[in-house]
């Protein structure tokens, strides 16, 4: 059962988020709210790559990706392809909804070690959800209130 509707808030979850990051284009992805915040696409890409280090938390899945959005990187203008951003989160999506799958009910509940703390696994992928959540409110506001900034190239 706990399988079960964790799967179902999942589909939802990625229904809802997943929804300004497939409104990218290439006339917005590269919007950013201010000078100093992220562009949508290097968010949508950091949502995708933060997916699979949740996956290792939850579920020991190995990265198998190259992460360029995590542990403390800034959004510098680096080219982002913008289909393969919008790919790498379709896919991450559908990797963690295989691997809540196959997580048995009572496992949900099982305590496990994290970066923030001891907490159960369900409680991790609740984050997982808030944080993807979060990102997408970041992404619909950078395209649709933000603006190209040139990028600063002082060290």
């Amino acid at each position: 059962m706990t399988t079960e509707l964790l799967a179902n808030l999942w589909r939802i979850n990625q229904a809802s988020a997943a929804g300004p990051i497939q409104k990218l284009t290439p006339d917005n992805y590269r919007k950013r709210l201010t000078p100093d915040t992220a562009s949508a696409g290097f968010i949508a890409l950091h949502a995708a790559e933060s997916m699979h280090g949740f996956a290792k938390i939850l579920f020991g899945r190995d990265m198998n990706i190259t992460t360029q959005t995590t542990g403390g990187v800034s959004d510098d203008g680096q080219t982002l392809d913008l289909a393969q951003v919008q790919q790498a989160v379709s896919d991450a999506y559908a990797m963690i909804a295989e691997h809540i799958r196959q997580t048995s009910d009572e496992q949900w509940a099982e305590v496990i070690p994290t970066p923030f703390g001891e907490t159960s696994r369900m409680g991790v992928l609740a984050f997982l959800m808030h944080h993807n959540s979060y990102h997408a409110g970041q992404i619909a506001q950078a395209t649709k209130k933000g603006q190209l900034f040139p990028i600063s190239t002082t060290v």
